[in-house]
């Protein structure tokens, strides 16, 4: 076998191995990025039950909240960018609805 057959025979497998990685690495970070976003919304409840016991306001709860999330992002790390900080300030805003919802219905 002469070089240049070898190396057409190895560009050839590098252009079928190539999309397989670059989807593997896909999945695999998507993979990671929701197992971590499972871990920010129970740590989310659970610091929104405790700032229910510390603070009068709604407003003050959840930037106690937002700041919570934000050290323990940095300290565990977490990638929170800012699309995911807005989201999780509008995922607070929706189970604060859904609380006083339920509360109404309930008494």
């Amino acid at each position: 076998m002469e070089w240049y057959e070898i190396l057409i025979s190895i560009l050839s497998g590098l252009v079928a191995i190539i999309p397989l990685v670059t989807k593997l690495v896909q999945v695999v970070s998507a993979y990671v990025k929701e197992k971590n976003w499972n871990r920010i919304i129970v740590m989310v409840t659970e610091y929104m039950a405790t700032a229910e016991t510390m603070f009068e306001t709604g407003a003050e709860r959840k930037e106690w909240v937002m700041e919570m999330l934000k050290t323990s992002a940095k300290v565990s790390n977490f990638d929170l960018t800012e699309e995911n900080l807005l989201k999780i300030s509008e995922l607070i805003d929706q189970m604060c609805k859904l609380s006083k919802n339920i509360n109404i219905t309930s008494k």
